[in-house]
């Protein structure tokens, strides 16, 4: 058995589910160290399986979370720009394309397009806030690309098309929001499954890490006695670190092996 690469691979599975590493002293009976690192590898595969999946939940409740957040700011931004839910309805034939620009590059702008689109493009224009003006274009689905490449040039920049649940703006709001409450609630309790599960795994995993760093003590010792040797080997972890002069004497007189 490759103790040393289990090892590793808790160490691993540790590290990964931001379990802080709490190194002890392990007991260890030698005649079962084929059943205690089973039990190492059935807790660790355990882990990863919990680990994944809530992870797995939890990004995919993030995505949603941003997805809400993005669409609750389109449908603010086209509340602030003072546009109302019937201009955004939908018309056979036709895109819409909400935007902003600069104000003092309004007039020019609207010269453009309508000179190359003639009377087949509608634009509306809301009041300027902050030297910028906003602006929903209706234009032929299939003359899309010319309009916006018509705006491009005087600084439009093109915003999302909101996405509009109710009867008016104020109840899209208060829908993406509740949404967005929604799912931060999902987040804070997977988060809290997250941190529980840590809290549980910590001392099985720390505890089967100790066991096998004692197995492979156990198992380099018996190598370097030999096979048939009439020597003892005697493994021991020390309360208080001896002195050097201690040390040196014991090594120097073959007493002392430090792994």
């Amino acid at each position: 058995k490759d103790y040393t690469k289990l090892r590793d691979e808790i160490g691993q599975s540790i590290r990964q589910l931001g379990i802080e590493r709490d190194a002890r002293a392990a007991s260890l009976d030698p005649s079962d160290l084929a059943i205690g690192v089973a039990d190492a590898e059935n807790e660790m595969a355990s882990a990863r399986i919990q680990y994944q999946k809530i992870m797995g939940e939890l990004e995919q409740t993030e995505r949603r979370a941003l997805e809400a957040e993005r669409k609750f700011q389109s449908v603010n931004q086209f509340n602030d720009a003072g546009f109302s839910l019937q201009e955004v309805g939908s018309s056979a034939g036709f895109r819409r394309i909400l935007g902003r620009m600069p104000a003092k590059k309004l007039e020019a702008a609207l010269k453009m397009v309508h000179a190359l689109l003639n009377d087949r493009v509608i634009i509306t224009v809301v009041a300027k806030k902050n030297d910028t003006v906003h602006l929903l274009v209706v234009t032929p689905t299939d003359e899309t690309s010319r309009t916006l490449q018509a705006l491009l040039p005087y600084d439009f920049v093109q915003m999302d098309m909101p996405s509009l649940e109710g009867s008016n703006v104020e109840e899209a709001l208060n829908e993406w929001t509740r949404k967005k409450n929604r799912l931060t609630e999902e987040k804070m309790a997977l988060q809290t499954q997250l941190d529980a599960l840590r809290k549980t795994l910590s001392e099985p995993l720390n505890t089967s890490i100790d066991r096998i760093n004692e197995t492979l003590l156990l198992l380099r010792g018996s190598l370097r006695l030999g096979e048939g040797s009439t020597g003892v080997r005697i493994f021991a972890r020390l309360e208080k670190q001896p002195t050097p002069a201690v040390v040196n004497g014991l090594q120097k007189n073959g007493i002392l092996d430090l792994d």
